[in-house]
């Protein structure tokens, strides 16, 4: 796939007599998780060769980031078509098991407000607006370079035409506060970074009220800067997460999505994508709660009362009064923890449900993420 990491050493070793502030042969200095080829190296485990060329490509740092020379014609792109336009692996595009799905702390078992180093991997969409912007969604980051979400999120009937999804924030606690602080624990500033490019499913169709095949993906315009706030969750591409029953498993969602209290008088009415959000009621501060997986045959008796179809290609999570994902939870993860492993993954994406949301015997519907891997797999690029 790529040229022999000796080759790799010489030529960069070549260009790396520099001093601290600037970069030869058209280098960039960047912190290393922008240069995608040496940083994926690392990420694979240090040797002798990769850290005495990591100590001649240093630049400086950014806050206490290192920077590195990176480049730019020994990135991915090029050793594959030097090496006969071989393709990269996907799977080699994501981070490893020992990186992805892992925080800080587990500090809270049930209640509604996530600590500050929670989920690490939630994402807050924003949409430039004629008058201003807002955050309307939520994805998930699960590599350094991209974040799933829901395809009505980026092209959904509802989502007004003069809106335009422009950026990604990660590392967000408290969206009315730069710095965010819960007693002496403190995160930096969130992580703003613009959308490269959007790509929603192909057979995506915004009019089916069943809303199929809603996810996508985002690609970031730079890699994202992986810390205790900041990291990617996982994607279940084994066999055997795959094959993992999830009905009976306890399940969690996060977001800064509306919250509803509960009328005596319950209507349920089916909400799908961006509508109503404008209502506001959001919440400032991430949220969380558990949800119990529920059976698609439970599921679609349920949704059969509105002529809503569920397919295996949807899941379906809650049910229970109070505890559900709502409106601005679009396209966030329904996730959490199976078998043996410790790792935290992504099962669903928060599609559509009931309103008020939290409905007794209305579970949410999600987008099973483990009936897509094949295709996330087949988009993401270095």
């Amino acid at each position: 796939m790529f040229v022999k990491q000796p080759l790799v050493f010489f030529v960069l070793l070549a260009i790396s007599r520099i001093d601290a502030q600037s970069c030869q042969g058209g280098a960039q200095c960047v912190i290393i998780q922008q240069c995608t080829y040496l940083y994926r190296q690392l990420q694979q485990g240090s040797n002798p060769q990769l850290t005495i060329l990591l100590r001649n490509l240093h630049c400086g740092f950014q806050d206490e980031n290192p920077k590195i020379c990176c480049p730019p014609e020994l990135s991915e792109q090029q050793f594959s078509s030097r090496n006969g336009g071989a393709p990269v692996d996907p799977h080699s595009l994501l981070p490893s098991l020992a990186q992805c799905g892992t925080q800080t702390d587990d500090r809270i078992v049930g209640g509604t407000r996530a600590e500050i180093d929670e989920h690490p991997w939630m994402a807050l969409l924003r949409y430039d607006k004629p008058r201003g912007w807002g955050f309307y969604c939520g994805g998930v980051l699960i590599s350094s370079k991209y974040v799933l979400t829901a395809a009505h999120c980026v092209k959904g009937e509802d989502l007004p035409k003069n809106w335009r999804l422009s950026q990604v924030r990660l590392g967000e606690w408290n969206t009315t506060s730069s710095v965010d602080c819960i007693d002496a624990d403190c995160s930096g500033p969130p992580q703003d970074i613009v959308v490269e490019r959007v790509i929603p499913h192909e057979d995506y169709d915004p009019a089916d009220i069943h809303q199929a095949n809603d996810i996508a993906l985002l690609r970031l315009q730079h890699n994202a800067v992986f810390n205790d706030f900041v990291k990617p969750i996982c994607l279940p591409t084994s066999g055997d997460i795959k094959r993992t029953a999830l009905e009976g498993y306890d399940m969690e969602v996060a977001g800064w999505g509306k919250t509803e209290t509960q009328s005596d008088t319950i209507q349920v009415v089916i909400y799908s994508g961006v509508q109503s959000l404008l209502s506001g009621s959001e919440s400032d501060v991430k949220l969380k709660v558990v949800v119990p997986v529920v059976s698609n045959a439970q599921c679609a008796s349920v949704f059969s009362r509105v002529s809503r179809t569920i397919t295996g290609k949807q899941m379906c999570a809650g049910g229970v009064a109070g505890q559900d994902s709502c409106r601005g939870d679009s396209g966030g993860p329904l996730m959490g923890k199976v078998s043996s492993y410790s790792n935290w993954f992504v099962f669903g994406v928060v599609s559509y449900g009931p309103s008020p949301c939290g409905t007794q015997g209305w579970p949410g519907v999600y987008t099973r993420v483990t009936e897509y891997t094949d295709w996330i797999l087949s988009k993401i690029k270095p």
